[in-house]
């Protein structure tokens, strides 16, 4: 078995990118059932037809992303305002649920807050779920797993940026067609102008985000790995909360928009607390744990009565462990507060 995880693991070591095509779309879209393992059964050809989708809109995406903060020597701040930029991107442009009252995924948000042609409470809430379960987390997973690709390029030459580019704009705009012509909704030439705007200004602020933004400012961690796991835990059910509370309580939905808003703040406020700046890969896998228990339970919700989720529910699990196991407890001893992991930098 240890010879079989040695061979696991060299040939990731070899094929980084392959690994980071796993954990996304494989975390955003079949850990979630977003995308629904089931229909390699129910529907083969609607399965294959979002994989592929899938894997030329995530797998650019995070590339590009996390070629962007090597290439500039940036920190986490840059990684999360391109991946506001590239939730906009896939939510906005490629698939209007930004946009589209009448979306499957937007239910009644689609309505609550809709507003010059955007739903912006839904907008505010899904953007982030990209920055995190996207981007962030998926690029933040690939560093625990193969530290030593920590600070390097993916993508080496102009050329494999370029053909990157160039798959993630035909899948777009290809996926833009099918929304036009198959649901027949067009959100419109200033919606659409705007969105480009926005996309443009958050790229804009990410390369102008200072490298050191949200590095934690603790030496060592205020809090156990298990604790850890509970924040991590509570992130995805109080965005739906806040979501749905305020139109239940039907409080204004520019209430309701800025109530989310503050709730993501403060959570990212009481995990740059918390958390240290070195020595601290377990909280780190504890925290990326929590993340992903709420969206694999709703994944197996959703896929309940054929729960192929459980594949992607297991292929987490191991990879979790496998963090788990490489980062053993005595790395949480702090020996010098001037050491600064490449995770957090």
């Amino acid at each position: 078995m240890a010879a079989e995880q040695r061979g696991i693991v060299g040939y990731f070591k070899s094929h980084p990118i392959l690994l980071l095509l796993i954990l996304t779309p494989g975390i955003p879209e079949y850990l979630t059932g977003s995308s629904a393992l089931n229909n390699i059964i129910l529907n083969p050809p609607l399965f294959l037809f979002e994989l592929v989708a899938n894997l030329c809109l995530y797998g650019p995406g995070v590339l590009l992303i996390r070629e962007a903060k090597v290439r500039w020597h940036k920190g986490w701040a840059t990684v999360l305002l391109l991946g506001a930029a590239y939730g906009i991107l896939e939510e906005g442009i490629a698939l209007s649920t930004l946009y589209n009252s009448h979306a499957g995924p937007v239910g009644q948000l689609g309505f609550y807050g809709h507003w010059l042609g955007v739903n912006w409470i839904w907008t505010v809430a899904i953007v982030v779920v990209h920055m995190i379960y996207s981007i962030s987390l998926p690029i933040l997973l690939l560093g625990l797993a193969l530290p030593e690709t920590n600070g390097k390029s993916l993508l080496k030459t102009d050329r494999s940026i370029a053909w990157t580019f160039g798959i993630l704009t035909f899948d777009v705009f290809s996926l833009l067609l099918v929304i036009r012509f198959g649901e027949h909704f067009w959100m419109g030439t200033p919606v659409f102008l705007g969105s480009l705007a926005a996309i443009g200004l958050f790229i804009y602020l990410a390369r102008k985000a200072p490298a050191n933004v949200l590095i934690p400012k603790k030496v060592k961690p205020t809090i156990r790995p298990p604790g850890m796991g509970v924040i991590g835990a509570l992130f995805y059910p109080t965005v739906l909360i806040v979501e749905f509370v305020g139109r239940g309580a039907k409080l204004p939905p520019a209430g309701d928009f800025v109530l989310v808003i503050l709730d993501q703040a403060l959570y990212l406020a009481l995990v740059l607390r918390v958390i240290s700046r070195s020595n601290n890969e377990r909280h780190l896998v504890a925290f990326a744990a929590g993340l992903l228990v709420p969206i694999g339970l709703f994944g197996y919700v959703s896929e309940i009565k054929l729960p192929l989720s459980l594949l992607a529910v297991a292929i987490a699990v191991a990879l979790l462990w496998m963090l788990w196991r490489k980062y053993p407890k005595s790395n949480q001893t702090v020996e010098d507060p001037r050491v600064d992991p490449p995770l957090l930098q």
